[in-house]
């Protein structure tokens, strides 16, 4: 007697909170007719005014049909409301058959099946199929599974080996059989049946789990969508409260994982295409006919809800993570703006502070009075002499009586105006000077430097300010260009005393 108790309270909860409770409801029948008529397909969403149309249709269909009876003075439209209020009551300990949900871009209620509807609509339809796998092919399944399983389970290195030989030496004898032109094993009907059946069972089930993964998915997103319109959780609660339900239903629970392992083995190209081809050829055998040809055009429907299904599951979580995409620019808007309040708040807090001064009970200082600042330079630190560049008509005159044929340069105002790079020049000069009549040849000794001194783009300026005399005299002037080439260029003779180009050197020092 224990025992049928324990029976007794294992199918308690089945027909008390589970799908069978919602089918033993009051026209059961009929709504689940009505919801598939109205919901193509079941994962649709319709807006209250388009779905209470399409039931006051099919309400006005079963009239005339006397499967569904009007009250009295009602019509078809007052029916079909009330039909909906009553799939959406949930009160009772019932279940409902739909939901809905506020759509804020159509500023319309939008309604859905449920995710206990749906698995109770596939629960009909699996009761529907009159589809029965076959002992051959549940033979053939099991044994294939149970070697498989061996295979991988084997530990011991020497009895895998056994094994495998034992496969390829099943193979090999099989591949000989066929290069002596032997006769195949001819399949029966119900051979072919068993190998398209066991294909069969194996896909049986799997978009029923992506199924209800996606409605799991879909409410999980709902709910997060509905916390953010009522604002009665804060932005960090909600987004935790999804993560959990998105870990729960998508890492720890079966369905999840199955999806995962159909997501990485048929989303990817390769995947998809190798099965399509291994199909194709399947249809292109000759032994498909009859019940087995009708077995095989299952097995690519069922191929097709799995297709469906991971897109289906895919784009729930796309839908879902805009919702949270949304929160989290919700939640950064909100935080940058009150910082932003809080940031004016306080410097308008600390205006009036410094505005009102030492009349305020807490005057904002600036301790300006306590800095320690290094006073200002009141002269410079050399003497400051100016020195007016000779004109060009001066330049051009000789002004050297021991030397007449030359003009005499002011060599000193020339470097002042060049620059430390012509200090630099002088410097370099100076170390191997080339002498002329007791004085520095400047033009001479640059053109004794490195090319890399010579760099004609340094010494334009210069060079252009000294003019050929003329009476003829000029010194050249062996600069490199920028393409590395040498550029000659004439100018007056520049000669200097040692002690002027060293004071000048000295000068910057």
């Amino acid at each position: 007697m224990s025992d049928v108790k324990a029976q007794l309270e294992r199918l308690r909860p089945v027909y008390e909170t589970g799908v069978l409770r919602l089918l033993l409801r009051n026209h059961a029948m009929t709504y689940v007719a009505l919801l598939r008529t109205c919901f193509k397909p079941l994962t649709a969403e319709l807006p209250k005014e388009t779905l209470e149309m399409r039931l006051a249709g099919a309400l006005e269909e079963l009239s005339h049909d006397g499967e569904w009876q009007y009250k009295d003075g009602e019509t078809a439209q007052d029916s079909a409301h009330q039909t909906l209020v009553e799939l959406t009551r949930e009160g009772e300990g019932d279940y409902a058959w739909l939901a809905n949900s506020y759509d804020p871009a159509s500023h319309h209620y939008l309604y859905r099946l449920t995710a206990r509807a749906h698995r109770a609509i596939d629960a009909l339809s699996q009761l529907e199929d009159t589809t029965r796998a076959l002992s051959g092919a549940q033979a053939n399944s099991i044994i294939m599974e149970v070697e498989n399983a061996r295979k991988r389970l084997t530990v011991d290195p020497s009895e895998r080996i056994a094994l495998l030989e034992a496969e390829v030496k099943e193979r090999e004898q099989e591949i000989d059989r066929l290069r002596k032109g032997e006769a195949v094993e001819s399949l029966s009907d119900k051979d072919v049946e068993d190998i398209i059946a066991v294909v069969h069972n194996t896909l049986r089930g799997v978009p029923v789990d992506l199924h209800e993964l996606a409605l799991e998915e879909r409410d999980n997103g709902d709910a997060l969508r509905r916390r953010m319109q009522e604002r009665s959780m804060s932005v960090d609660e909600i987004l935790t409260a999804y993560h959990e339900r998105y870990r729960r239903s998508m890492r720890e629970s079966d369905s999840g994982r199955r999806f995962e392992d159909a997501f990485q083995v048929i989303v990817t190209d390769e995947g998809r295409r190798q099965i399509d081809d291994a199909v194709q050829d399947i249809a292109r055998s000759p032994y498909l006919h009859g019940e087995p040809n009708q077995l095989l055009n299952q097995v690519r429907a069922e191929l097709k809800r799995i297709y469906e299904g991971i897109e289906d599951v895919r784009h729930q979580v796309r839908v879902s993570d805009e919702a949270v995409s949304r929160l989290v620019r919700q939640r950064s808007d909100t935080r940058y703006r009150t910082a932003l309040d809080t940031f004016n708040r306080l410097f308008a807090a600390i205006s009036r502070d410094i505005r009102n001064g030492e009349t305020s009970p807490s005057p904002y200082s600036l301790d300006v009075n306590a800095a320690a600042l290094s006073p200002l330079p009141t002269r410079p630190a050399r003497p400051m002499a100016f020195a007016a560049p000779p004109s060009l008509e001066t330049m051009s005159l000789p002004q050297d009586d021991d030397n007449p044929g030359f003009a005499d340069v002011d060599l000193r105002a020339m470097v002042e105006a060049g620059g430390p790079r012509l200090r630099h020049m002088l410097s370099l000069i100076m170390r191997n000077p080339t002498m002329r009549d007791g004085r520095i040849d400047i033009a001479a000794s640059f053109n004794q430097l490195d090319d890399s001194q010579r760099r004609e783009s340094e010494l334009v300026g210069f060079l252009g300010a000294l003019r050929v005399d003329d009476d003829g005299q000029f010194s050249t002037w062996r600069c490199i260009c920028a393409d590395g080439k040498t550029r000659a260029w004439r100018t007056r003779p520049v000669l200097a005393d040692v002690d002027v180009v060293r004071g000048i050197i000295e000068e910057d020092a």
